[in-house]
């Protein structure tokens, strides 16, 4: 059966406060929802929380009764707050303002809270996850995409793909699980923007372990083709790890899509690394320094060279092209002697493989292939680690994917709250790390209800202001009045004590 219909309750700070303050009939609630309206606020503002709401659980065969918009509401309170696993997020589902704001019915919310229960339970949103195809999971993030790109939120030409390996340790009867060796689980691809400070994810895609994250990224590719247009006139250049080598495939998405290409040689072997050593060996060898500082290994001079025209082949040793191609070797910043390693051994010289010029500036490719270093921590990490996307949904594949398709479009978000109010997010995560909890939602608040049918959001210090306020004018205006008549102090003090309702 579906729920009560919806009661119409009227957001009015402003009027709940001076119903408190003037003794109306007031109920007031405790919400774990507090110093955070700003997030709320800016993705209901912003948008975004419409295109976040908007997944359609199109593997739902018929309703039942729990609106789905507040679900995927739900889903969004649960990633912002950090909790893990859908089994722990009661404290969410219990919370009258976080469950009012996802967009229950209030009545239903104020029922279930009475019951001392949630509005809904976990597994209800384990199963609303599951109900969202890949497919549509990706047309919602096309359409979060399409409204970060038409507020200019995605700016820059550079872009990076990586691939983050989710390993299911026990428990292997998830769907469409992948092995490779003794290892079973997931593969998930990630493309990021890696401009500094708008660091934005664009692309995901997950699939079993054994996929080919080449094949991946070219599907993400196209799935962005297919909603954007032509991929290579916004993404100019992609830097890749050496996992997506392959002289063939680098040509090959130079060739579709015309992005331009930057990654690392896989291996010594190669035969396209003994031309470029063969080559820079020469006494003539043009190199060009330049002046670096690593936030690991500090600072150190850089000679590059850039060498263009290199064959390449493939496997039956045919030239199926040409690829240009940067040598490096680190030096202390005195020129003098080699990098040394960790283990006090000589850095090797490293060869960059692209398909952009490289002979006027090899330190432009270089710098690219640093771009992509240099969001290990803020971009990849950020994604995998804090938001928890080794945390599995559930066994089933599609509330796997759903729930990851919530947390790029979240990342995003937060990113753009950052570079929008960097004094206010920075204050709001140095007071978490103050509390000592992961939780962005937490705090307390207070939720208030008119007999008129108004809805208020309070702080804590806020109530009690308003409390002392209204026993303040309690008192002047009995103090008054018993002047007024000639009562004595006594019969006042009465009359204070206890007033005629």
């Amino acid at each position: 059966m579906s729920e009560t219909p919806y009661a119409l309750w009227l957001r009015d700070d402003a009027g709940c406060a001076q119903a408190i303050r003037t003794g109306e009939p007031v109920e007031v609630e405790l919400s774990a929802y507090g110093a955070n309206d700003f997030v709320l606020d800016f993705l209901i503002g912003s948008g975004l929380w419409s295109v976040l709401t908007s997944t359609v659980p199109d593997g739902l065969k018929k309703g039942n009764g729990k609106p789905w918009r507040a679900l995927n509401g739900v889903e969004v309170l649960r990633e912002l707050a950090r909790v893990e696993r859908i089994s722990q997020c009661g404290k969410i589902l219990r919370d009258t303002r976080l469950m009012i704001l996802a967009g229950f019915n209030a009545e239903a919310v104020h029922r279930a809270h009475a019951a001392g229960r949630g509005v809904v339970d976990p597994e209800t949103l384990a199963n609303h996850l599951g109900r969202i195809s890949p497919r549509e999971a990706w047309r919602a993030f096309g359409e979060h995409l399409a409204l970060m790109r038409r507020k200019r939120w995605i700016r820059g030409s550079v872009y990076a793909a990586d691939a983050h390996e989710i390993v299911v340790p026990y428990g292997r009867t998830g769907e469409r699980l992948g092995k490779v060796g003794e290892k079973h689980g997931y593969k998930l691809v990630l493309l990021l923007n890696v401009t500094q400070e708008r660091e934005r994810a664009v692309g995901y895609i997950l699939a079993p372990l054994h996929c080919s994250e080449r094949t991946l990224l070219r599907m993400i590719l196209r799935g962005l083709q297919e909603r954007f247009g032509p991929v290579g006139e916004w993404m100019k250049i992609l830097v890749l790890d050496r996992g997506y080598w392959g002289a063939e495939y680098l040509l090959g998405l130079k060739r579709r899509y015309g992005i331009e290409v930057v990654t690392r040689a896989q291996h010594e072997e190669l035969g396209i690394v003994k031309d470029i050593d063969g080559l820079v060996s020469a006494p003539e060898t043009d190199w060009q320094w330049r002046q670096e500082t690593h936030s690991r290994l500090g600072r150190m001079a850089v000679r590059c060279v850039g060498l263009e025209g290199m064959d390449v082949y493939d496997e039956r040793r045919r030239v199926i092209g040409q690829l240009n191609a940067v040598a490096a070797e680190e030096y202390d910043p005195a020129r003098r002697n080699r990098m040394l390693d960790e283990q006090g051994r000589i850095r090797p010289r490293i060869h960059y493989i692209t398909t952009l010029p490289t002979a006027a500036r090899p330190h432009h490719t270089r710098g690219y292939y640093g771009q992509r270093w240099g969001i290990e921590n803020q971009g990849f990490r950020e994604l995998t680690q804090e938001w928890a996307l080794d945390c599995l949904a559930g066994r089933r594949f599609n509330a796997l994917n759903s729930r990851i398709a919530f947390a790029p479009m979240l990342y995003n978000a937060e990113r753009v709250l950052r570079m929008k109010h960097p004094g206010t997010w920075q204050e709001e995560r140095q007071r978490l790390r103050q509390l000592g909890e992961r939780n962005r939602l937490t705090g307390p608040a207070l939720v208030a209800y008119t007999g008129k049918g108004r809805m208020g959001f309070l702080t804590a210090p806020e109530y009690e202001r308003l409390i002392v306020e209204r026993e303040r004018d309690r008192l002047a205006h009995t103090l008054r009045e018993g002047l007024a008549r000639g009562e004595t102090l006594e019969r006042m003090l009465q009359r204070l004590e206890h007033p005629t309702p």
